[in-house]
């Protein structure tokens, strides 16, 4: 990392805290500075102003984590859907946990983000919901995972990963990537296809895996129309 990216990281990280506690108009440019032990003119020479750091801390919340979904979920192709869903979601979760402060100033403020920001920041979160959902209905139409909505299972996935800005607290028992792996795994395991007991001991669980195995049968198998009697 660059030295002007790390105070540029160091500027945000400040101007994140500032903007949680106090709001972002209650906040000066001139506070960021001082908060960050720096002079206002060299301040500037990173942002401009406050709009300028607030999109930035946009393009970091949304925009980053929506490419960083894009790139696991291209590079995924032909893979386990299961792994790619598990990937995506460790990727998501480790973010928030490890900036908890940009997340809730974004997600806080979100309304009365300027009209430009709005807009960059509703696409990100469009696509981004776009490509949990593909994966899911993937998993699906593979068999890999049980019949569920893609859209409402990625809307739940979400709100698992929003929350922790809520409970987790850094330098807890289990660190940041201990919690995203947990988050992964509850995930996964939310729309994975339940196994019918090995001894056989639950008729409803292998009816149920049944009625999941003909259902993927037939959206596989191409219908055909009967023939005609002569």
């Amino acid at each position: 990392m660059s030295a002007r990216t790390e105070i540029a990281d160091a500027i945000l990280s400040a101007a994140a805290e500032l903007f949680r506690v106090q709001g972002y108009a209650s906040t000066s440019m001139l506070e960021i500075a001082e908060k960050v032990g720096l002079s206002r003119p060299a301040l500037y020479y990173h942002f401009k102003n406050k709009e300028e750091l607030l999109g930035s801390l946009v393009e970091d919340v949304t925009v980053r984590t929506q490419r960083e979904a894009a790139r696991i979920a291209e590079t995924a192709v032909g893979s386990d859907h299961r792994d790619t869903l598990r990937t995506m979601m460790r990727a998501q979760a480790l973010w928030i946990l490890s900036h908890p402060q940009h997340f809730a100033v974004v997600q806080r403020d979100e309304a009365s983000l300027p009209d430009h920001l709005r807009a960059i920041q509703d696409r990100a979160k469009r696509d981004l919901l776009d490509r949990f959902r593909q994966v899911i209905a993937a998993g699906v139409e593979a068999g890999q995972f049980r019949r569920i909505e893609p859209t409402i299972a990625a809307l739940c996935m979400f709100g698992m990963c929003n929350s922790t800005i809520q409970w987790f607290r850094p330098g807890s028992r289990l660190s940041e990537e201990q919690v995203a792996e947990i988050i992964a795994d509850l995930a996964t395991a939310m729309v994975a296809r339940t196994a019918a007991p090995a001894d056989g001991s639950d008729p409803h669980a292998w009816l149920a895996m049944l009625r999941d195995d003909l259902d993927h049968l037939t959206r596989t198998i191409p219908s055909q129309a009967p023939r005609s009697r002569d």
